[in-house]
C-alpha cells in the first residue's frame, strides 16, 4: 500500500502473465498494489520530489528478472513538458542474455 505524501508522479506495474497498470500519484492519494505485480514509482516533477509511505507483507514479491533484463512494458516519458506514457521498444525485441 502506498500514500502519497507529497509530489507528483506515476506508478508503473505489471504481472508476469503481462497485465500492466499506470496509476497516477498525487498528494492524498492511496494506492493498493497487488500481490505478484512488478512496480515502480516515477517522479513527473522536475522541482519536487515524490515522496510517499509505502507498507508491504514480505511475500508479496514479484520476479523482477525480466524487468531487470527488458525494463516495464510500459514507460512514462517527458513529452513537451507533460508526462506521456508508451510502450517500451525493448518489450518489441529479443531479450538479450
Amino acid at each position: 500500500m502506498y500514500y502519497c505524501l507529497k509530489g507528483r508522479g506515476f506508478m508503473v506495474m505489471e504481472t508476469p502473465e503481462g497485465e500492466w497498470a499506470v496509476e497516477a500519484l498525487f498528494p492524498g492519494r492511496v494506492l493498493y498494489v497487488l500481490p505478484r505485480w512488478a512496480h515502480r514509482s516515477v517522479n513527473v516533477s522536475s522541482d519536487e520530489d515524490l515522496v510517499t509511505f509505502f507498507i508491504y507483507p514480505g511475500n508479496a514479491g514479484h520476479d523482477y528478472g525480466t524487468i531487470e533484463k527488458k525494463g516495464f512494458r510500459k514507460l512514462v516519458l517527458d513529452q513537451d513538458g507533460q508526462p506521456e506514457i508508451v510502450d517500451n521498444p525493448r518489450w518489441g525485441q529479443a531479450a538479450r542474455p
